[in-house]
């Protein structure tokens, strides 16, 4: 478990890496045209509404999740994993599963990485410190992901996100995305306040526990 989920997460980090590096030519090629920047926090603000709305009402209408019909192929995968009469094979098979899981993903949590890029662009940095934040973009992304495959590795896959976890992480998912959405819109340039950065964090996670303690109480006076 330790070994496919550590190979797991190492793809899909490298991977976003990539999706992320694609994302940052793109804005540098387009420099600092205003529109550009106007797009990408208008589509922060979509994604944003999307996963907000996800807590609310989960997986019912337009929702940024693997779709339905891409999942029998991705536990086809998983499955074939246990079938591996080899390390190597087994190695092949999670590294193949990492690039389809995270190629279905990418559209899914596109938010971010843009909005992520886009503020390094318009700060003007050396080809060589933008990709290094863009590596430690990745190492922190992956930090989550490393926690999952320790805790299932250890708890031998008893422990398991459930539907209510995955609404919450929407919300502060979508929290995040209409905070740094609206910065954009606003003024880019606060991104390097760090003020307004502390806030951002400190805002998110308190909000978010807000609207989990008025949802529960409404739904136990129903």
């Amino acid at each position: 478990m330790f070994l496919i989920g550590g190979i797991f997460v190492f793809f899909s980090g490298f991977i976003y890496f990539l999706f992320m590096s694609a994302w940052l030519n793109i804005f540098l090629h387009t420099g600092k045209v205003k529109i550009i920047t106007i797009l990408a926090g208008l589509i922060a603000l979509i994604i944003a509404v999307t996963n907000i709305k996800d807590f609310f009402l989960f997986e019912k209408g337009f929702s940024l999740v693997i779709p339905e019909k891409a999942k029998p192929k991705l536990f086809e995968r998983m499955r074939n994993l246990l079938k591996a009469t080899s390390l190597p094979s087994m190695i092949i098979g999670a590294i193949f599963l990492a690039i389809a899981a995270n190629t279905y993903e990418l559209l899914c949590t596109v938010g971010f990485p843009m909005v992520f890029t886009r503020v390094l662009t318009l700060n003007s940095l050396p080809p060589f410190k933008n990709y290094l934040y863009l590596i430690f973009y990745n190492v922190i992304y992956v930090i989550p992901l490393s926690v999952v495959v320790l805790v299932f590795s250890i708890t031998l896959g008893s422990k398991k996100l459930t539907e209510w976890q995955g609404q919450v992480l929407k919300l502060i998912s979508g929290l995040m995305m209409l905070g740094m959405g609206s910065v954009l819109l606003i003024n880019p340039s606060l991104f390097n306040n760090l003020f307004v950065s502390i806030g951002l964090f400190v805002t998110v996670p308190v909000t978010t526990g807000v609207i989990i303690l008025v949802v529960k109480r409404t739904r136990k006076t129903l």
